[in-house]
């Protein structure tokens, strides 16, 4: 079942759009924060990126922390980090220290693709990412902030906890188990705020860690919409009930959000104009040419000719997309949270404008509470 009122949030990839500066891009984010803050938005989920000439958010929580630091209410999430190109003990460091400059706002997000190509993932001394691995990571990370129970702790520095709790462990190794001398490894600041934690992915893999740690699931459907009702299935099947939930988990019951595709104009034709912008994205990443948001176009033939002839691909990934009118939108939206038992939607808009994104935002955002 759904939550009688799901919640609507901003997920930002921070695209830099043609003839705009890098600059401009950055000051953008920090306007569209604003809007989302104003307007009502529950969180603003900044996504990681590396080398991208479209997307600007490779130093995430340098981002978080000027989106919180330009608004008041709106929570800020990681969407996501994805850890294995990073030490678990310096993202405890960074998203603690936010944690503690803004109380009660800041949410980690985590994921193990590597949000870039095999160069520069190479760069980042990127670390095993098999899911076993992946979990034992975030155990560490989440230990580093408090915010993992004694009993589930796993195979961390300074942890005297059995290995039976870390996920994928099969043997009582000394290294699972240091000595009760060793002085535990700190996050400082970060120790104690205990954030709200997600696992996002975009396959099974994801979701079987975050059933099996009892941790909220974020599902990739703004590109990978075709597995999406199968992952959503496959988590909640390993996240057990309320008596045998995952160790991490708050109530004992599985939490579910989606990112989808959104452009909302005043008039269907309008909107359905802006949205070329985003259809040309996707063309340009599948299609092997990357670059800035193109302008919006009337020319059906636009994207295919960005695709490589790979239009079938770029189909099924904007598969899940609302393009259209206010309340048709909004409608469309709750439809689909019903359906998959959303508790939040991440709304992904890609317009080459500005100011017509956040229009955009703002539009979505006063049909929902309307509805």
């Amino acid at each position: 079942m759904s939550p009688a009122r799901p919640v609507l949030s901003v997920l930002d990839l921070v695209p830099v759009s043609a003839g705009r500066t890098r600059a401009d891009a950055l000051a953008e984010m920090v306007a569209l924060a604003r809007t989302a803050d104003d307007a009502g938005y529950a969180r603003y989920w900044l996504s990681e990126h590396h080398g991208s000439t479209t997307y600007l958010a490779s130093a995430t929580t340098i981002l978080m922390g000027q989106v919180l630091a330009a608004t008041e209410r709106i929570g800020v999430a990681s969407g996501g980090i994805m850890l294995p190109n990073h030490a678990p003990l310096v993202i405890a460091e960074q998203i603690g220290t936010l944690a503690t400059l803004h109380p009660g706002r800041v949410g980690l997000g985590l994921g193990r693709a590597p949000g870039t190509d095999p160069l520069t993932a190479s760069a980042l001394r990127r670390r095993d990412a098999d899911p076993a691995h992946f979990a034992n990571e975030v155990l560490e990370t989440l230990a580093y902030l408090g915010a993992i129970p004694d009993d589930a702790l796993s195979a961390v520095p300074g942890s005297l906890l059995p290995p039976s709790a870390v996920v994928g462990c099969e043997s009582d190794s000394p290294a699972a188990r240091p000595a009760a001398s060793e002085r535990r490894v700190r996050a400082i600041p970060g120790e104690g705020t205990d954030p709200d934690t997600w696992i996002l992915g975009s396959s099974v893999n994801g979701a079987r860690v975050a059933g099996r740690l009892g941790l909220p699931f974020t599902f990739a459907s703004h590109f990978a919409p075709a597995q999406a009702e199968a992952v959503i299935t496959t988590y909640r099947s390993y996240f057990g009930g309320p008596d045998d939930a995952g160790p991490l988990s708050r109530d004992g019951r599985p939490h579910v959000a989606a990112g989808v595709n959104v452009v909302v104009a005043p008039r269907r034709e309008e909107a359905e104009f802006l949205f070329s912008t985003a259809m040309a994205g996707a063309a340009r990443v599948l299609g092997g040419r990357p670059g800035p948001l193109d302008r919006p176009t009337a020319d059906p033939r636009a994207w295919r000719d960005l695709a490589g002839g790979r239009d079938a691909d770029v189909e099924a990934s904007m598969g899940l997309s609302f393009v259209g009118a206010p309340d048709a939108v909004a409608d469309g939206l709750r439809g689909l949270a019903a359906r998959w038992g959303l508790e939040e939607v991440l709304v992904v808009t890609s317009i080459h404008d500005a100011a017509a994104r956040r229009r955009s935002y703002t539009l979505l955002a006063d049909a929902w509470r309307a509805r």
